[in-house]
């Protein structure tokens, strides 16, 4: 009798996670809606957070790389990892404006091994053996959906600045600090399962994007309550080399 109780207390639980999508509209979207003053706005503090942090030079190159490391902790970690390893040390190479990505694991069990999108085609060259594989494959899957979401988190003020929508979105504070934060999506400011919606977060101060917030429409993993997954990532210890 207990477990029939669980069950239909837990089975309302299950259908309102599986139906509600996470939604990053902010009190001043969902009371106003996107204005044309504040999508002006919104737009003009994105475009001068772009230039201040160099990305209006990334169109005078073809592709960029990066060293990166990559840490996966406790049994969320171990569920959710996407490379082979916990902890993993890799290098990525990039072609600017695709997806087109390649990444080399530099230690763990698969050292020396590389994989890679061209054209939304994975493959893997192991022992000078270049192997094509559906990217719909279980671990395939995993390994596409981390090149592609690293390209998009390191290009992500260049990405969103051409969202269709853009909407200043009121303010924040962090740590001390005060944001203006602005809204970017597709389509429509209401959530949807086929776009993403973000929240940047600029720094009034420095006039820096410090954090974004994401929603995760797509995901390797459906867990039960998966449309109300989403995250951040923090842009820290910027430099400004060679003038860039």
């Amino acid at each position: 009798m207990k477990s029939l109780k669980q069950l239909v207390l837990l089975l309302p639980l299950f259908l309102f996670l599986q139906s509600c999508v996470y939604d990053l509209r902010t009190p001043l979207i969902k009371q106003n809606g996107v204005t044309e003053e504040n999508a002006n706005k919104g737009k003009e503090i994105l475009e001068r957070a772009w230039k201040k942090q160099g990305y209006n030079k990334l169109k005078n190159h073809k592709v960029y790389s990066y060293h990166a490391n990559d840490v996966w902790k406790g049994m969320f970690g171990r569920m959710g990892k996407i490379w082979p390893d916990m902890k993993s040390e890799m290098d990525f190479k990039y072609q600017i404006g695709s997806f087109d990505g390649q990444l080399t694991y530099v230690g763990g069990k698969q050292a020396g091994d590389i994989v890679g999108l061209q054209n939304w085609n994975y493959y893997e060259i192991s022992n000078n053996k270049t192997t094509f594989i559906d990217k719909n494959d279980k671990k395939a899957k995993k390994v596409v959906f981390g090149i592609a979401a690293f390209q998009y988190f390191t290009e992500m003020i260049d990405r969103i600045k051409d969202a269709p929508i853009i909407s200043y979105a009121g303010e924040g504070e962090m740590r001390g600090q005060q944001y203006d934060l602005v809204f970017c999506t597709w389509n429509t400011p209401e959530p949807h399962m086929e776009h993403d919606q973000y929240v940047a977060w600029i720094n009034k101060e420095t006039g820096l994007m410090d954090f974004t917030q994401y929603t995760i429409r797509e995901t390797y993993l459906k867990p039960p309550g998966y449309k109300m997954l989403g995250g951040a990532v923090e842009y820290a210890n910027v430099k400004n080399i060679d003038g860039r």
